[in-house]
């Protein structure tokens, strides 16, 4: 009965804020409807087939994955340079570094070193964005605030950034996704950088995580991957909290000969 009580209780009382909202905000006076307007028209197709595009160029990608500690350090580590070929054949190895041993990571399979480092790297645009997001769909807006810049440039370009907070009361607190940031091109109103935070509990098992994916042009002026980082934290009953990072950078296109 305590319990029943004690959960019941809990349904009013604010969500607690995931441990990886970040502390540069944006402080905007932009009227609401300004912010939707904005994000209402918003292209995804670059961001939707940047990783598909990559089997057209040769790139460079390095990669690094931590494990740390709950105070921070560093407890295992893998990295490598790969470089890749035009199509869908495995990448060479470069370089490669590591230490320590890794305990399995949480839900988050792109969260743990890959145990086949050359493999082609993965579309992770699924994971980041889903068809359907809260934050974008009509009916579930109200879960959300927004905010908005239209002054900010990333790599040279001029953007629009726009954020997503869920509230803490009321459906807000049933958002998964707790806060999103979109990097979303002026002219062409195409997203080309997001982080997602979300924040989630299956029975015991509790995961915070933040997931940023950002865009580049490649030489021949299309968007492909730049950069992505995931930082996870997974704590489990009866176990230490555990953390992970993955950090990959794409770099050095080359487009491939035409035959």
């Amino acid at each position: 009965m305590l319990l029943v009580v004690g959960s019941l209780a809990g349904c009013s009382s604010p969500r607690p804020d995931s441990p990886f909202l970040p502390s540069d905000t944006i402080a905007t006076t932009i009227p609401r409807d300004s912010a939707l307007a904005v994000l209402s028209s918003m292209q995804r197709t670059a961001f939707d087939s940047a990783f598909v595009a990559l089997d057209d160029y040769a790139a460079t990608r390095s990669l690094r994955t931590e494990q740390m500690a709950p105070s921070g350090t560093i407890t295992a580590l893998r990295s490598y340079v790969l470089r890749y070929p035009p199509g869908r054949a495995p990448g060479t190895i470069r370089h490669r570094d590591s230490m320590g041993t890794f305990r399995s990571g949480g839900w988050l399979g792109w969260a743990a070193p890959n145990q086949h480092p050359r493999d082609r790297p993965s579309d992770v645009v699924a994971q980041v964005l889903s068809d359907e997001p809260a934050f974008l769909e009509p009916r579930t807006r109200e879960a959300f605030r927004y905010a908005l810049r239209s002054d900010t440039i990333l790599d040279d370009t001029p953007v629009y950034l726009l954020e997503a907070t869920a509230r803490s009361r009321g459906t807000g607190r049933d958002q998964n996704v707790r806060y999103v940031r979109l990097y979303i091109e002026r002219d062409t109103r195409k997203l080309i950088g997001l982080t997602v935070i979300r924040s989630g509990r299956v029975l015991l098992f509790e995961e915070d995580s933040r997931m940023s994916v950002r865009l580049r042009r490649a030489p021949d002026g299309r968007w492909v991957p730049h950069t992505t980082r995931v930082r996870t934290l997974v704590d489990v009953p009866f176990r230490t909290p555990r953390q992970f990072r993955t950090v990959s950078a794409y770099y050095k296109y080359e487009s491939s000969p035409k035959g």
